[in-house]
């Protein structure tokens, strides 16, 4: 297996949640880091928690594309080639399918799949020039697997996230690049928090720390598997949904009851 490459590692969604937590874990490291996301004031707090070590603040918003290519323009000039990218920008609204309003599936579809695209996109060049085996892990989440009641939204805009990691890493079969997808379970971070009730099927898990995913994840990342589910009720939910669904169904409908 070819050495993962040395260089400067971009985290996109950096100023809170998973996105701050792989930072801290990066930074421990020593590894050079670009700090991306649309909230200034956070990617401030993020970098004030940091050891001393190479770091860049970019403000970026990943539904602009022009936004991001400048981003990955910036980055470029002030750290150098990126040579792995964890792209953990996302966004969540909940509520009934039936009558959530429209802007809120479209902003989810915004960030959460086309700021997929558009991260990969501007940072695949640099990710192929790399110098050893670069990653590009995008972030998902279980409900990117299964569609939860009052999740129909961000559900889907995960489903589609996961839709189009897996085309791309076939297309990049081959090359330097390796292409994996997280699927988290409910993350104990200020999106989850800041949520005004929380969807019924919640009560099927416990929410993890944002530490306990990185930690997971960092640690397996050299396995084989491009899609990543690090605990134990994410993998029993993917393998019951395979082989009995009809046994999921029942398990979600009895969950989600109020």
């Amino acid at each position: 297996m070819t050495q993962r490459a040395k260089g400067t590692w971009v985290i996109t969604g950096a100023a809170s949640g998973f996105g701050r937590a792989f930072a801290q874990h990066l930074a421990n490291r020593g590894d050079p880091l670009a700090l991306w996301d649309v909230d200034q004031r956070g990617l401030a707090e993020t970098a004030s928690m940091l050891p001393t070590t190479r770091t860049h603040q970019v403000v970026v918003d990943v539904t602009d594309v022009t936004s991001v290519q400048r981003a990955a323009t910036e980055t470029l000039e002030v750290l150098g080639s990126v040579a792995h990218v964890i792209h953990s920008a996302g966004v969540l609204r909940i509520g009934p399918a039936a009558t959530m309003d429209p802007s809120d599936y479209e902003l989810m579809m915004r960030v959460n799949f086309l700021g997929s695209v558009h991260v990969a996109q501007s940072l695949l060049p640099q990710l192929r020039d790399a110098d050893g085996r670069a990653t590009l892990m995008l972030v998902s989440s279980v409900a990117g697997l299964r569609g939860f009641p009052e999740l129909a939204g961000y559900s889907a805009s995960k489903f589609a996230l996961v839709g189009f990691a897996q085309a791309l890493r076939d297309e990049l079969h081959g090359t330097n690049v390796d292409l994996r997808v997280l699927c988290p379970p409910p993350g104990d971070t200020p999106m989850v928090q800041n949520l005004p009730t929380r969807p019924p099927v919640y009560k099927l898990s416990r929410l993890f720390q944002p530490e306990e995913i990185v930690q997971t994840a960092m640690a397996r990342l050299d396995n084989s598997e491009w899609l990543m589910l690090v605990d134990l009720g994410s993998k029993a939910l993917w393998r019951v949904g395979n082989v009995a669904p009809r046994l999921l169904d029942r398990i979600i409908r009895f969950a989600s009851r109020r």
